[in-house]
């Protein structure tokens, strides 16, 4: 009876068919050619995926330049943008102030126009007054020449003064040549002299006044009955030679009389000569105003002359 207990493992090779020997080597070849493949696929893709990664380290530092780069590009850009609207927040206030000024300078060039055209229209207006002064003083002198001729012998004979004056014409009459004696009342010899002096200035366009006055002395007895002063009696005489001359055409508006009685005369009442000269009518010639008369408030022009 064989002994199991002293069985030994048949040593390597002992015990197996050569078939299954020459398996158990393919076996050991193809499990050794596939750890030898499998090891050379694992360096392979080690290699490939480390070439990745620095790849990709690369395109980051890369990336990181470039982005440090748009950020220094975009602080530059910031800068740049706050100065230009600083500039243009100058140009801006510039520009208002251009603006501004502008304005004033068209205000001012109204207002310059404004004062030429009314200038123009001073000028306009001087020139046509200097024209119309020039024919008031043209047909002045014309009615003075003619008064001075009309009145020749009166004039010469010293009753009636004519007088050019610088505005006007005066006329200054003798009592004694137009009234009778002793009363306000028109004697035919000074009716014919006023006639000439009226029928002169028809032609003209100045205002008219007519001022009495008289001497120093009362009235006499036949005057006191009808006149309380002097006062009345230059003004009644003045008043009917304005009467005449409204009858001979001369509009009333451009008349006018006053009484200055004893207060203004010519020469001293010293002599009955020399209160016969104070004792007088004149006749004052003078611009009429815009309104069409002259001016009762304006100082006479030939007072004092």
């Amino acid at each position: 009876m064989p002994n199991l207990h002293n069985h030994n493992p048949p040593t390597e090779g002992e015990g197996f068919s050569p078939e299954i020997r020459s398996f158990k080597l393919l076996l050991v070849f193809l499990l050794a050619s596939l750890l030898g493949g499998l090891s050379c696929v694992s360096a392979v893709e080690h290699r490939r995926v480390a070439d990745d990664l620095k790849a990709h380290r690369q395109r980051d530092i890369a990336q990181e330049d470039q982005i440090a780069q748009l950020l220094e590009q975009e602080r530059n850009l910031s800068q740049e943008l706050t100065v230009s609207l600083e500039d243009f927040e100058d140009l801006r206030i510039e520009h208002e102030a251009l603006e501004h000024r502008a304005n004033r300078l068209e205000q001012s060039e109204l207002v310059l126009s404004r004062r030429l055209k009314e200038q123009s229209e001073r000028l306009e207006t001087t020139r046509n007054n200097l024209n119309q002064a020039k024919g008031e003083v043209n047909r002045l002198a014309s009615t003075y020449t003619t008064l001075m001729a009309d009145l020749e012998s009166e004039v010469s004979s010293g009753q009636i003064e004519i007088e050019q004056l610088r505005e006007g014409i005066r006329v200054s009459v003798s009592d004694e040549i137009i009234f009778a004696s002793g009363s306000a009342e028109l004697d035919p010899i000074g009716r014919k002299v006023l006639d000439k002096v009226s029928q002169q200035l028809l032609a003209l366009d100045h205002s008219i006044e007519v001022q009495g006055h008289t001497d120093d002395l009362g009235l006499k007895a036949s005057l006191a009955e009808r006149f309380p002063s002097n006062w009345e009696l230059a003004a009644a005489r003045a008043a009917r030679v304005v009467r005449l001359m409204q009858e001979k055409g001369i509009a009333g508006e451009r008349l006018r009389v006053v009484s200055f009685a004893s207060y203004r005369p010519l020469v001293p009442n010293d002599d009955a000569e020399s209160r016969a000269q104070n004792r007088r009518i004149e006749i004052r010639l003078k611009p009429r105003s815009a309104g069409g008369a002259s001016d009762p408030a304006s100082p006479d022009p030939a007072d004092g002359e």
